[in-house]
């Protein structure tokens, strides 16, 4: 075959290439699970209330990174979870921080090295979007303001539409109704988004509740040895079928749902037997 008959071989862009460096979901989580059950002292039930096909909310209080990492090795299931867009473009803070005003990175001499860090940062974030999203991750951008208010509502919209139809196609979805880690250690309110998307979907919400995990991942808990020695509890309950979700006008209904997953939500933080009782008063999860 002469030269100029040989078909061209095109360069694979840097999506591709950073998918070569991406873990299998399922390895992934049987490797962290053996990590923090081996470190930690971990204690998970009702993992089998999660239907096995179909879309679902996996609704859980939120009080810190570690949560996330409970529940998702444990869950039978690929998980979709929303994170913030800068999870997955770290890239981005670090080249800021390189090339801030004052770095000797932007001195002359070092002009030839920094489009080769610039593209070795440029692989890094690709390798961690990828990576985030082969195990479930969805970028979200928090408080979007966009050029002006209808923007952002037009924004917010589109996120609705976009998980309601996640749910539609069988996907089980991961939400912290509080929408942010606790800073108390107290279970805050939950907003009623969570509510809305399962009514307007027409999917089980399943109630969980994670205790003992407050402000774990901390250099503190390292140090006092808190972290080794408090036990992590997650306890998943019972699915509330679309069946039983309160009827009438979706935006009262959404707000008595909310207010059924607060209180078993509550109760699942006190005990894996505890499921649909009231909340009684709040204490330190």
């Amino acid at each position: 075959m002469s030269e100029e008959s040989q078909p061209e071989i095109e360069a694979p862009d840097l999506e591709q290439l950073a998918r070569l460096f991406s873990i299998p979901l399922e390895p992934a989580k049987a490797l962290v699970r053996i990590l923090i059950e081996t470190l930690l002292s971990i204690e998970v039930t009702g993992m089998e209330s999660i239907p096995p096909t179909g879309g679902a909310i996996l609704v859980s209080n939120h009080t810190d990174y570690i949560d996330v990492l409970v529940q998702g090795s444990h869950c039978p299931r690929k998980i979709i979870y929303l994170g913030k867009a800068e999870l997955f473009e770290p890239d981005r803070d670090i080249a800021r921080f390189l090339f801030r005003e004052g770095s000797p990175l932007n001195l002359p001499g070092f002009s030839l090295a920094r489009p080769v860090i610039e593209s070795a940062l440029a692989l890094y974030g690709q390798a961690q979007k990828a990576q985030l999203k082969e195990w479930g991750g969805h970028p979200i951008i928090r408080n979007y303001r966009g050029d002006g208010a209808r923007a952002a509502v037009e924004y917010y919209q589109e996120l609705e539409e976009y998980m309601v139809q996640l749910l539609k196609d069988g996907h089980l979805l991961s939400i912290f109704p509080e929408g942010t880690r606790t800073e108390t250690g107290v279970m805050g309110p939950f907003k009623a988004m969570t509510a809305k998307l399962a009514i307007r979907a027409g999917v089980p919400v399943i109630p969980s509740g994670i205790s003992g995990s407050w402000k774990m991942l901390t250099l503190d808990a390292f140090l006092t040895g808190r972290l080794f020695k408090q036990t992590i509890r997650y306890n998943v309950g019972q699915p509330i079928q679309p069946a039983e979700f309160p009827q009438g006008d979706e935006k009262r209904a959404a707000k008595e749902l909310t207010t059924m997953l607060e209180k078993q939500v509550y109760a699942l933080t006190q005990h894996s037997e505890r499921r649909g009782h009231p909340r009684t008063r709040a204490r330190t999860l």
